[in-house]
């Protein structure tokens, strides 16, 4: 090693020793003398841990408004396709549907306005059955069902009980943060299902619970026809061209939107499965030989199995089956339902699937996924009421 790189490594390790002593020294003095590094007698601020919430603000209750404005916009309609319900109008409300209520609800959505202090809480539970809506308000509603109901609140107070001709109406007092509530809880038994309405308001505003509950309760309605295909399934609604197509998870939206028409493609192993919705102005089918004809003249070269006829809720129709060849040559099996609302507007929904020879009116032997696809068109498509659409300037079509 050369002289000059030896005295360059003493250096280094004088200074080393160095730093080492005056660490040690500090850490010394630190211990002996604690707060000598203080210049002041005033104590030190603290410091609020990270993720600490905020100190609880004052609940200030708003005065009822006389007039409150809330009827104009069209229902809202959950996700799954089960059920409708009033869509206060308005900026200040929000719209949840979370997650279920409890194991045994099927589909909920709250409405709330934390301007108003307001809940509208709406869901649907099914499998219960009871004689008589006495019964049911015996057995049923008893304080441990409102103990699991009311257990976000410090307190609840049953106030009153009716029994209606098809509901029973339970009021309540309640307690949240120190103040006082107003609620009100509607059950209504429809066949097996139970629907359940539980309104919210400040105790000072009592007229504010007695109009949500004449215009909520009776927009909470049922789609039967959806009712009874599972609960996984989502549901696309346009309420502008007035349709609910409930169908599988797996199907993958592509192309189409609010207010025209709509393609969904099937994952199966097949590029070219295929659903397709759409709508025709003053196109009035009256018989399965017209619905025929119009599925030949709507899709060249098709040749069609036959027709049946089909009743929905709010429309009514049939649905023909047919094969078609496409322009690569290909064979592929088809089923058009086509329903008509008392306007005359023509509602269609179209499945293409990749089986060439299939009758989709009775085939059995199919596979799970053309069986869910076929379920989904020939029973979870359905017309909206005229109260659940939204106005369109100009009706799309194919």
């Amino acid at each position: 090693m050369s002289l000059s790189k030896k005295r360059a490594r003493q250096r280094a390790t004088l200074v080393g020793a160095l730093l080492g002593v005056i660490v040690i020294l500090t850490f010394v003095i630190s211990l002996i003398a604690p707060g000598s590094k203080s210049t002041s007698n005033q104590p030190l601020a603290s410091v609020t841990p990270y993720g600490t919430p905020p100190p609880p603000t004052e609940v200030v209750f708003p005065p009822p408004e006389p007039n409150p404005a809330l009827e104009g916009e069209p229902p809202y309609i959950h996700s799954s396709g089960y059920f409708q319900t009033f869509r206060p109008a308005g900026q200040d409300w929000i719209i949840d549907e979370g997650s279920s209520v409890n194991a045994s609800s099927v589909a909920r959505v709250v409405i709330q306005s934390p301007q108003r202090l307001a809940v509208i809480h709406n869901y649907i539970q099914p499998g219960v059955e009871y004689e008589s809506l006495d019964s049911f308000s015996k057995t049923f509603l008893t304080d441990q069902h409102f103990a699991g109901a009311w257990a976000d609140y410090e307190s609840w107070t049953e106030t009153k009980r009716e029994i209606t001709n098809d509901s029973v109406i339970v009021d309540f007092d309640l307690v949240s943060g120190g103040k006082q509530y107003l609620a009100r809880t509607s059950y209504r038994l429809d066949g097996t299902w139970l629907f359940v309405t539980r309104l919210v308001v400040p105790d000072n505003n009592p007229g504010l619970l007695d109009l949500l509950q004449s215009l909520v309760v009776p927009a909470f309605v049922g789609f039967h026809d959806l009712m009874a295909l599972p609960q996984g399934w989502p549901a696309y609604t346009d309420q502008q061209l007035g349709f609910i197509l409930k169908h599988p998870a797996g199907w993958e939206f592509a192309a189409g939107g609010p207010g025209r028409p709509v393609t969904f493609s099937i994952p199966s192993g097949e590029a070219r499965d295929m659903v397709r919705v759409w709508t025709v102005p003053d196109q009035a089918i009256t018989s399965a030989e017209e619905a025929q004809s119009w599925v030949s003249a709507n899709e060249p070269g098709a040749t069609i199995l036959g027709a049946n006829p089909i009743q929905r809720e709010a429309g009514k129709g049939y649905q023909v089956a047919y094969t078609v060849r496409d322009t690569a040559g290909d064979v592929h099996s088809g089923l058009m339902v086509l329903l008509n609302d008392q306007a005359g507007t023509l509602f269609v929904a179209k499945l293409q699937i990749a089986p060439p020879d299939l009758n989709l009116l009775d085939a059995k032997d199919l596979s799970q996924n053309d069986a869910d696809s076929r379920q989904a068109v020939a029973a979870g498509f359905i017309v909206l009421p005229d109260e659940a659409r939204q106005p369109v300037a100009t009706p799309a079509s194919q």
